[in-house]
């Protein structure tokens, strides 16, 4: 995969074009996998940057929608208040315009959304995970291009990292637009760290040694690695920490996707092998099948676990302060993807439905103007995926380093290759099983598999969009 390239101290983004500085980090044309590299270099803007009427005022759209979209379990309430002030702000700057804000549980959003558009009534604004997440409403005919003229086309050369925008294209049309990107990251309690024999400031970097740090966790009797499966979201942040370990590019699990190579090969599921290691030797609270992924981050707010995942760091520092630290994922793999972060950009979409489109298209702007961004930053933690997103807003230490870790140690993950369907109804069921000591890390593996065959049976045009990204 291209590699990461340091911000060159002689180059100021204010003094060369966007694509030269694309091309001084070595990313003109580059693939996904190279994408984040030009986080940090590439910001800029004011608050008057983004196309479109409706930063003016004015009353230039008019109408009425809904706008569906699901705050991050890790910052809901203060991500919620956000929004709302963010809607009341430019339905202030455009008289006439209503937009009501409807919340959708992360385990529902994919099902509450196909009923609407069946319905053909619901969002004019919607947002969905990423990657195949989104693309599937395409093939059912539930999105409407961006590209074909309800949407500013100069608002596509400020999405970063830019080959994001490329999973939401499909036929020569652009299709959504990414919001933010959300890296899954380790977090770890310093103090816990400390009061278990352990140095604070070298968290583990290999499975072996945070199953060695497990046995003088345990002796000092300090929490485990908290986690939490019931439910099954966050069920991918966990997958995305280790699945990817063995390959050199996140594309390379397209094969298994397609049925030219199995998911049985150690290269692809070798990890359900590690994670068992893992279970055996106590590197994980013994509740997780008992308790949803917010269960285990609650846990680690007070202080009862002494690692934890997540995609966004806001409420842990408010809680922990210069005791949070965050880590990369432990290797075991060999591959070029061990020890880099996944991380998903998720998108917003125009529904196909939509009667006025124009006022979607207006607030889809109005949330890529840079005091909105940062204002989303602020309440959420989330980097957005806009290059008017200055990040000399960043104020924390561990902000600072996570964008770094998005910057220089990040991979796009996973699930941007893989079937929607087959996390919940496949690979969760895998992991979950794995926990509840239900079969083998080499039987989870073939049931994986034969699920996945069945798949394929039924999903011819799914399918077909697989093999296009393949070709891409």
């Amino acid at each position: 995969m291209p590699e990461s390239h340091p911000v060159p101290s002689s180059l100021s983004t204010s003094a060369l074009g966007r694509r030269q500085v694309l091309k001084a980090f070595g990313l003109v044309g580059a693939t996904a996998v190279a994408g984040p590299a030009v986080l940090s270099a590439c910001s800029s803007g004011t608050a008057g940057d983004a196309g479109g009427g409706a930063t003016t005022g004015g009353g230039q759209v008019t109408g009425e929608m809904d706008f569906w979209w699901n705050p991050s379990v890790e910052s809901a309430d203060a991500m919620g208040k956000w929004m709302n002030t963010t809607i009341t702000d430019f339905q202030k700057a455009n008289p006439g315009t209503t937009i009501h804000s409807v919340t959708q549980p992360a385990e529902q959003m994919v099902g509450n959304f196909r009923t609407a558009c069946q319905s053909q009534s619901g969002p004019s604004l919607d947002h969905q995970y990423s990657g195949p997440y989104t693309m599937q409403f395409v093939y059912e005919n539930c999105i409407a291009p961006l590209s074909d003229g309800s949407y500013p086309e100069a608002e596509f050369a400020h999405v970063l990292p830019p080959a994001a925008l490329n999973l939401y294209k499909y036929q020569g049309k652009t299709w959504a637009l990414p919001w933010y990107n959300a890296p899954v990251v380790l977090m770890y309690n310093k103090a816990l760290f400390t009061a278990a024999g352990l140095d604070p400031e070298k968290p583990p970097t290999a499975v072996g040694e945070l199953i060695s740090a497990a046995a003088k966790r345990k002796a000092a009797g300090v929490g485990a690695v908290g986690y939490g499966l019931k439910g099954l979201t966050g069920t991918g942040n966990f997958s995305g920490l280790w699945n990817l370990q063995q390959l050199n590019d996140p594309k390379e699990i397209l094969p298994v996707v397609l049925g030219k190579a199995s998911y049985t090969d150690p290269k692809y599921s070798g990890w359900l092998g590690w994670v068992k290691q893992m279970i055996d030797a106590g590197v994980f609270n013994s509740d997780v099948t008992s308790l949803a992924y917010q269960d285990s981050q609650n846990m680690f707010l007070a202080k009862k676990s002494a690692m934890c995942i997540s995609s966004s760091l806001t409420n842990f520092q408010k809680t922990l302060g210069k005791d949070l630290g965050i880590c990369t994922t432990p290797t075991r793999g060999t591959g070029s993807l061990a020890g880099r972060i996944q991380f998903n950009s998720h998108p917003l979409f125009i529904t196909s439905f939509a009667e006025n489109k124009q006022l979607p298209s207006a607030f889809l702007q109005y949330l890529h103007t840079a005091p909105v961004l940062k204002g989303m930053y602020e309440s959420s933690g989330f980097f957005p995926a806009d290059d008017r997103f200055d990040p000399s807003v960043m104020k924390t230490d561990q902000d600072k380093q996570l964008f770094g870790f998005l910057r220089d140690k990040s991979v796009i993950g996973y699930q941007n290759y893989w079937p929607s369907k087959m996390d919940r109804e496949n690979l969760f069921l895998g992991v979950q099983s794995l926990f509840a000591g239900q079969g083998s890390p080499e039987q989870i593996a073939q049931q994986i598999e034969q699920r996945l065959a069945t798949w394929r049976q039924q999903s011819a045009a799914d399918l077909k969009s697989f093999e296009a990204q393949a070709s891409a």
